[in-house]
């Protein structure tokens, strides 16, 4: 009870009173420094992050976009009533492809309908850099024009990303056979004038 009435009836001293203070605000400082930087650097770990799944799904999406075949589509010859029609496969990927196939659409002549030809090439597994021809006849009379459509691949027979460029250009066409024409000319009936005794001519 003494010690108790003492501390009640001594006050602290001023200096002691405002060292607490300091004490105390420096340590909130500290807390609040603390807590502002612990906020801070999780902002910036998330944020990168978010940044690098962001730049891994972009980069993904842009292998998939990549093409991963050339084709080299053939101008249409015509030889007779059928139609070839052509063109160079190659694989400008790092991985091989298996089951490879081509579809044409095909828009004929009768009706302007269209439809859908798949074409087997001579090879359907092609390692990187391999090349492979395709080819397709048809009936000249049937249709009116062709597109190539789409690479298929794989055993769910999916589209490759491709890009198309021109292949072997039309070969010109043989110049038509000269043809020598003789023109006769009328055989001569003697000596004529036009103006003689017997045919005068008219003066003006």
């Amino acid at each position: 009870m003494q010690i108790l009435n003492e501390l009640e009836t001594e006050p602290i001293p001023i200096e002691e009173e405002e060292k607490r203070h300091s004490r105390r605000l420096l340590v909130g400082l500290l807390c609040a420094l603390l807590l502002t930087g612990a906020v801070l650097g999780g902002y910036i770990y998330l944020r990168k992050r978010h940044e690098r799944q962001v730049a891994a799904t972009v980069e993904a999406d842009n292998k998939k976009k990549a093409p991963k075949v050339e084709v080299f589509v053939d101008d249409a010859t015509v030889n007779g009533k059928t139609t070839l029609l052509g063109g160079t496969i190659h694989n400008i990927s790092s991985e091989s492809l298996h089951n490879l196939g081509v579809e044409l659409q095909l828009r004929r002549r009768v009706g302007s309908g269209v439809e859908t030809r798949a074409v087997t090439p001579d090879k359907t597994d092609l390692p990187p850099d391999g090349r492979s021809h395709y080819s397709l006849e048809l009936p000249a009379q049937d249709y009116i024009s062709v597109t190539f459509l789409r690479v298929i691949a794989g055993d769910n027979r999916a589209a490759v990303a491709f890009k198309a460029l021109p292949g072997t250009p039309r070969p010109p066409l043989d110049p038509p056979a000269s043809k020598t024409v003789v023109v006769g000319r009328p055989a001569p009936k003697g000596e004529e004038f036009i103006n003689t005794p017997n045919n005068p001519g008219r003066v003006p």
